[in-house]
């Protein structure tokens, strides 16, 4: 199967090792935190420009960067290559927007985890399965493969 892991890059290392599981398993993993997996540069948080404020910036200008047009277009190119998604919770907006665009092209989706307090996404509910462990998303990608 070819998975795709969307999460933030606060999970970093979730997100390696839970990738490094699905390839022993005999999956085929896009992995956005390896470089390895990208065609274009990461840009984790660390190397964005000043933080969004609508009091300074116009939103438009804001994110008209090749870089992060390249990025998302690479990240939409991995989700239609895929044959599911995996939600590694918590995350940002990104996250989920990928995940859910996997959703509307018809992808089976888990949710794995929480979000943080205060936070929910009823649109979770569209995922085949929600687990709250990687442990349990890796037994429900075995039993579903």
């Amino acid at each position: 199967m070819k998975i795709y892991i969307s999460s933030s890059w606060k999970n970093r290392s979730r997100v390696r090792s839970l990738a490094k599981d699905l390839s022993f398993m005999g999956h085929e993993v896009y992995d956005f935190t390896n470089p390895d997996c990208r065609k274009t540069p990461e840009i984790p948080p660390e190397k964005f420009p000043e933080q969004f404020d609508p009091n300074k910036h116009f939103y438009p200008e804001y994110l008209d960067r090749p870089e992060w047009r390249a990025a998302v277009e690479e990240n939409k190119d991995a989700l239609a290559w895929c044959d599911l998604v995996l939600l590694l919770l918590p995350c940002g907006i990104d996250a989920t927007a990928d995940w859910a665009l996997a959703v509307g092209m018809g992808k089976r989706s888990i949710v794995v985890g929480q979000p943080v307090i205060g936070e929910r996404s009823p649109v979770h509910l569209w995922a085949d399965a929600m687990v709250g462990t990687e442990e349990e998303a890796l037994c429900w990608i075995a039993t579903a493969a």
